[in-house]
Order: C-alpha cells, then structure tokens, then sequence
C-alpha cells in the first residue's frame, strides 16, 4: 500500500465558503453563486471564528514574557489575550518560575496601596475592547525589576479571514465542524429547506462536540489538602 507521505491537508476561506453551500445544496447542481453571496458567506464565517475564540482551545495557548519595571502597577498587552491562563514569575539567574495568584476585579480594586513596592504575587487581567491590561500586585522593587520577569500562558485572538485564499487559523481536525458550522448559518440565510437544514444543525453540534471532548489535555490533575 502506497500513501501520500504528507499530512498537511488544509482548506482556504474560499473552499471552507464552498464547502459549506454544497452542504446546503447551493451551487451544487450548477445554479449561481454570486459575489454578494460569498460575501455574506464570508462574514459569516468570521462570526464564528470570533465565537469559537472564547472557548480555551489548547491549540490558541501562547507564551508570552514581560520584563518588568520598578513600581509599574499596569502592563499593556499586545497583541490583546483572550484571556491570561497562568501568570508567573521567573527569576532569571536560575530559571526557577512561580505562579501568581489570579484576583478579580474587586480583590485588586480593594487593595488599599496599589504602588506598594515588593515582589509581585498576585495579577488581574482586564480586558477591554481594544486593550489588554495585565495588573499586578505588588509593584516589582528595583532589585525584583532586575533580576524578574514574568511569565504568561495566555489565549490568542484567531485570526480573520481577511482574503479569498486565506487559511483557517486552526487545527486541520476543525475544517469540517467549520464548514458544518458555516452551513448551518447559511441555511438559515438563504432559506435552505428545513429537513437537511436540520440535519446540518446536527451534524454540525456533534463535530463540535466530539471535538471539544478531544481538545483537552489528557494528564490527570491530583489535589490534596494541605495539613498544617
């Protein structure tokens, strides 16, 4: 038996598009698909990687340093995270790393001296519409400054489909729930007839599904109390 010896296969924006209005029965049988159609088809798939975003994605993990700076409360991230997973701080003479505890909004807001000069041990991240802000708590000392960084795994934004040929900006293992998940939008936008719309919609949850179910990491995580 003879195989291909390649496993790159991949679908551009175009082809995701096509895809998703064969699965409609749109286009499939030589009737037009015109450029306004792609258009919307195009938006729409941009609707969806934008949602699919919010979901913590291994594959969307990225590690990112911050250099600090003496008695700085506040470091503007960019490109803007999703959202910071984990948050540590790196001693760079021996590389030894440790993590931050993550506060929400009030717990940093109540602090009564947020300049208060020391070792970092705690973040918030708020991000806003057009930035990210990543505070900590308390602000690095000159000599923390120095020898520290810190160290974020955070999740990145997907990429838009900005052109006909662009690729997805996601694993190869997603270009079908994709495609299903597009056609079940362009069902409903074009009037596709209801019993093979639902029939998408079905097909499109179980790909997303399964998916889900696989994109989490496979080690266990043990707890225990701590006993003092």
């Amino acid at each position: 038996m003879t195989t291909s010896g390649t496993s790159d296969f991949s679908l551009v924006a175009n082809q995701i598009i096509e895809e998703a209005f064969d699965l409609c029965g749109i286009g499939s049988e030589g009737e037009a698909v015109n450029a306004d159609m792609y258009a919307r088809a195009m938006r729409s798939l941009n609707l969806i990687v934008k949602t699919w975003g919010t979901s913590e994605h291994l594959w969307a993990r990225t590690s990112k340093s911050v250099p600090l700076v003496a008695g700085q409360a506040v470091y503007e991230l960019s490109p803007k995270p999703m959202r910071v997973v984990e948050c540590r701080r790196k001693v760079t003479a021996s590389g030894i790393e440790t993590p931050l505890t993550e506060w929400a909004r009030a717990q940093y807001t109540e602090q009564p001296n947020k300049l208060a000069e020391s070792i970092p041990v705690a973040f918030y991240y708020d991000p806003q519409e057009t930035a990210g802000s990543l505070y900590l708590w308390p602000t690095a000392s000159d000599g923390t400054a120095s020898a520290m960084t810190i160290e974020l795994t955070y999740l990145r934004r997907i990429e838009d489909f900005n052109d006909s040929n662009d690729d997805a900006d996601l694993p190869q293992e997603w270009l079908q729930a994709l495609s299903y998940a597009l056609a079940s939008e362009l069902a409903l936008k074009f009037g596709t007839a209801p019993a093979i719309a639902s029939k998408i919609d079905q097909r499109a949850a179980i790909l997303r599904a399964d998916l889900e179910a696989f994109d989490t990491e496979p080690a266990s995580i043990f707890m225990q109390p701590e006993y003092r």
